[in-house]
């Protein structure tokens, strides 16, 4: 007879909300979660063992924090602050600044608000697809579109 038995760590979510996640830097929905070790048989917890803490998990980008991030201040925010951290994550993340700008020209900011917000969130450094002529964040290594590794600088 064989018998299968083992440790699993099992989290249960003590409460949720929204904070301002330290790497998404725009405010995100979370879940404080407690964690803790049991002990399974045929992968059944039977016994719990010890604890692993607390952490903040930003449902959002899925990285965990201390639970003292909800303890940060949160930032005064402006509209143009906000428009530019979120256009920010979203080049982050490999969205082209083209359909960032269109984006936000499509929420309806008056193009001088859309151009200065791209200027601060995309900074002076770019990449440029060849392929696709699209332009990109400098912290974007692939183009999204057709996947190409993005070396080529643009101003």
């Amino acid at each position: 007879m064989i018998i299968i038995f083992g440790v699993k760590p099992r989290y249960t979510t003590i409460s949720t909300g929204q904070f301002v996640c330290p790497h998404c830097r725009v405010s995100r929905p979370y879940e404080r979660r407690r964690g803790r070790n049991w002990f399974t048989l045929y992968f059944i917890p039977l016994i719990p063992l010890n604890s692993l803490g607390e952490a903040v998990v930003c449902t959002a980008c899925g990285l965990q924090f201390s639970p003292d991030v909800l303890t940060q201040p949160t930032p005064a925010v402006t509209p143009l602050d906000r428009f530019v951290r979120e256009a920010q994550a979203d080049m982050d993340s490999g969205t082209p600044i083209e359909f960032v700008r269109q984006k936000l020209i499509n929420i309806g900011l008056a193009r001088e608000l859309v151009d200065q917000t791209i200027e601060q969130a995309a900074g002076p450094d770019r990449k440029l697809c060849p392929d696709d002529q699209l332009t990109y964040r400098s912290t974007v290594e692939r183009c999204a579109r057709c996947g190409r590794v993005l070396n080529f600088p643009s101003r």
